[in-house]
């Protein structure tokens, strides 16, 4: 009874940590949506530019209806495309361990109550032990995929934290690289360069969405035969 109270105290100071957390950056995002903008709040901070920075992109991970691309971008512009790269995958890494811990100690039911008990039945191929960390590659590969709902529903899995993370990084660098890179290109003038990087990210976007979508109907396919064949 004690662990249990426990477990049930735990998980509602770390709903109202999430709340505050997005009542703090989501303004923060949404009052300054130009690249500009958001590039001179960074710059404000002088020397703590940098941790400021790492915090936003570390909350857009836990928080996930913040849009990662404009932080992305403007880590380019401040920081290069490598670095800016480097920066975001930092921050990256330690929202996905924040959730990844939460949602081992508190399990299935926190994950239903952020993202809902519906979201979780879409990833029901998450199950296949053998192909699910070529599955969780390719998902947070390719553009388009619910990103921000699978970083709470993998972890329901049997996948390490050493192996969710070097996958997932691994995986998020050309998509976290492209909108660096666009920064990078947005800062020094480069509008043709700009262009073209912009061009691939719509192109490979719009395949991804396809991909994904394509994919979601064969599994959902799947899992309805499969319940079909359990009731017969």
């Amino acid at each position: 009874m004690k662990k249990n109270g426990f477990r049930i105290i735990s998980a509602i100071i770390f709903l109202i940590a999430l709340a505050l957390l997005a009542l703090i950056t989501v303004p923060l995002i949404t009052t300054h949506k130009n690249p500009q903008e958001f590039k001179a709040f960074i710059d404000s901070y002088d020397a703590w530019g940098l941790p400021v920075m790492l915090f936003i992109q570390l909350a857009q991970i836990v928080v996930a209806i913040i849009p990662g691309e404009l932080v992305e971008f403007v880590a380019g512009t401040l920081y290069g495309w490598f670095w800016g790269m480097i920066f975001c995958l930092v921050g990256i890494a330690l929202g996905q361990t924040i959730i990844f811990k939460a949602v081992r100690f508190f399990g299935k039911r926190f994950v239903e109550k952020i993202a809902g008990s519906d979201a979780l039945t879409k990833f029901k191929f998450l199950q296949d032990e053998k192909k699910l960390k070529t599955v969780v590659f390719i998902l947070f590969l390719i553009p388009g995929t619910p990103k921000d709902l699978l970083t709470y529903a993998v972890p329901l899995t049997k996948i390490s934290l050493k192996s969710f993370l070097i996958i997932t990084l691994i995986a998020r660098i050309p998509s976290v690289l492209s909108s660096t890179f666009a920064g990078d290109a947005f800062s020094d003038r480069k509008y043709i360069t700009l262009l073209v990087a912009y061009c691939a990210i719509l192109i490979f976007s719009g395949m991804g969405i396809l991909f994904y979508r394509l994919w979601s109907k064969k599994h959902g396919k799947k899992n309805k035969d499969s319940k079909d064949d359990t009731v017969q």
